[in-house]
């Protein structure tokens, strides 16, 4: 193998050198998200800068709130590895994002004001701005940077709450494309929208950490408590518990016909999730947040991985980290039809109704130990050193366009 420093190396490696601010969409460590897989990905070649929300006081309170945690105190710009830094911008944005435009176009200003400080504090040159957040069309516009993009990660429009919100977020969205100088989409169902706005826009699905959730596989992973506490065969959820990816009905139908199977959901619950529906459900237990760097033995602890997604704009729209990291972790995966699933349709058991889901479960619990082999198999495409290097041989090509145009004007 070649050393870094070797020119041989440098050709195997389609973006290094650059500084990159990547506009987040959570803070940093609250949970593992497209950007943060990207940005740590990036920041192996690259200096990075992973930028937090910038939020109202009011906003900050009523996140800290929905999340169900305190705010800390961390200092505002942050080292966290080779090339990382995390910048937290103070809570001094205008409120009522969700309700009138001016607020975005204002908060935008202050925003590349901020990033324009922090970069001359870190000694960033010419950095390019990569956002995730639908509302981020006024950075990218008062942003000097030789490159601009947004990366759709979610349909935000499904989260609105009346027309009147919803129509803002999609004319947001649509702002962020139109100055965004290339647009990326987790799936095609969320790009074929966006092209009516941008002519470059391309198509990267999420991934995994596959050596990580491969833990699951090492007999000397142990199992957290939480988990190994429950009777088998336990029936898992790894991520966040929230409203729009939990079918409710669905999961109360397979805890009351198979209430001999443990129903586990690992992760946070979010604002809007009522966990009382489950009171007569004893087989399905909350688990809360946990450790991320406990998940591999969660996902050992799991008999089968289920996706109870119901079919709305969210997931019909969006990717699935989980798929990837459930595979990844060589679990049985059973999920309701949604496009994630399907593309991966090899590897997966997909049911349509209720019964038909618990069925699923049934079969995965009984299949042949065999079958891991071509879930590995399937998976091994779906890295996060691939997905980034995707990404970076985008806005590499990109980058040398707009060199070459550069060229030709002079």
């Amino acid at each position: 193998m070649m050393p870094e420093g070797s020119t041989g190396y440098a050709r195997t490696v389609p973006l290094q050198g650059q500084d990159i601010i990547c506009l987040g969409p959570v803070e940093w460590g609250v949970i593992n998200s497209v950007t943060s897989h990207s940005a740590l990905g990036l920041a192996k070649h690259n200096r990075v800068l992973y930028v937090e929300p910038l939020r109202s006081w009011a906003t900050l309170r009523r996140t800290l709130r929905w999340q169900r945690r305190g705010k800390e105190s961390k200092p505002a710009l942050e080292h966290i590895t080779d090339n990382l830094w995390v910048f937290r911008p103070p809570p001094i944005a205008l409120p009522g994002l969700t309700r009138w435009r001016f607020v975005s176009e204002a908060n935008g200003i202050v925003l590349a004001r901020l990033l324009r400080r922090v970069s001359r504090q870190m000694g960033l040159r010419d950095p390019i701005l990569w956002s995730t957040l639908y509302e981020s069309g006024s950075v990218l516009r008062h942003f000097a940077s030789p490159l601009r993009i947004f990366e759709s990660v979610d349909y935000d429009a499904a989260l609105a709450r009346d027309d009147s919100h919803r129509a803002l977020v999609l004319a947001l969205e649509a702002d962020a494309c139109r100055s965004a100088d290339l647009v990326m989409a987790v799936t095609e169902e969320l790009a074929q929208p966006l092209r009516a706005y941008n002519t470059s826009v391309h198509v990267v699905n999420c991934a995994a950490d596959l050596e990580f959730f491969g833990r699951a596989l090492d007999p000397a992973t142990p199992l957290p408590p939480a988990i190994a506490r429950l009777s088998r065969p336990v029936i898992g959820y790894l991520g966040g518990v929230d409203p729009w990816k939990i079918d409710i009905a669905l999961l109360r139908h397979i805890a009351q016909q198979h209430p001999e199977w443990s129903i586990a959901l690992v992760g946070y619950i979010w604002f809007g999730f009522d966990a009382s529906v489950f009171a007569d459900c004893p087989n399905i237990h909350l688990l809360g947040k946990q450790r991320y760097e406990d998940f591999p033995g969660f996902l050992k602890g799991i008999d089968v991985a289920i996706m109870p997604f119901p079919l709305n704009d969210v997931t019909l729209r969006g990717d699935a980290l989980k798929l990837y990291e459930y595979l990844a972790g060589g679990r049985p995966v059973v999920s309701t039809r949604v496009p994630a699933a399907c593309r991966l349709a090899d590897v997966v058991r997909i049911a349509d109704a209720a019964d038909d889901f618990a069925r699923a479960i049934e079969a995965a619990l009984a299949e042949p130990p065999a079958l891991r082999a071509a879930r590995l198999l399937a998976v091994r495409p779906h890295s996060w050193e691939a997905r980034v290097r995707e990404k970076s041989e985008i806005v590499r090509a990109a980058l040398d366009a707009r060199a070459i145009a550069q060229m030709s004007r002079s």
